[in-house]
């Protein structure tokens, strides 16, 4: 055997095994380590795989900011299915109020019209509705969930939900009383 082809074995050996061991790395890393492997997807514009790992995260350790990155990112990709699952845990969550709460601003209805659209879209209008209710906490902030599934509904033409979402509007308001973003979004509705 000439020198040459020892050497060529011996460099094609090395290579190989840098590749097994690569495969190795990134397998334990999948396995072991489900929130690394959710930035270096994300990182590398592999937003399903991204979710996923968010997801295993949150299932391993319970910590509220792996599922709120799943949901984010579902949202980012506008992956209905996700948002509505991931969304669910997300708001299920005991730490949901005190994560909105340090995010700001209307961070929390933003998640709920995101969540409720999603059920919407599935074809889960009433629990949307429901859910969108839900988030009210018997107030009226602007950019709530119900006028996001709302507008939602308006746009598909769905006179049965907008019907529905009107009622408890109605309602709404008997329990509130006066509220000028109320009433513009009633006058939404009646034209």
């Amino acid at each position: 055997m000439s020198i040459d082809k020892v050497i060529l074995r011996a460099t094609l050996s090395t290579l190989a095994a840098i590749g097994v061991l690569l495969l190795f790395i990134v397998v334990g890393l999948w396995a072991f380590f489900p929130s690394t492997s959710m930035q270096i997807t994300y990182d590398m514009g592999m937003e399903s795989s991204c979710i996923h790992f968010a997801e295993r995260a949150y299932k391993g350790s319970h910590e509220i900011y792996y599922i709120a990155y799943a949901t984010e990112v579902a949202i980012e990709d506008d992956k209905t299915e996700k948002i509505a699952a991931c969304g669910e845990k997300f708001i299920a969550d005991e730490n949901f109020e005190e994560y909105c709460d340090l995010r700001g601003g209307n961070y929390k209805q933003f998640i709920y019209g995101q969540v409720c659209v999603s059920k919407y879209d599935k074809g889960e209008k009433e629990e949307s509705v429901a859910l969108a209710v839900e988030s009210l906490e018997g107030g009226f902030p602007e950019g709530n969930a119900l006028v996001a599934v709302l507008l939602t509904a308006l746009q598909a033409e769905d006179t049965a939900t907008v019907g529905i979402i009107a009622d408890k509007l109605v309602e709404i308001q008997a329990q509130i009383g006066a509220n000028v973003y109320l009433q513009k979004t009633l006058n939404l509705i009646n034209g």
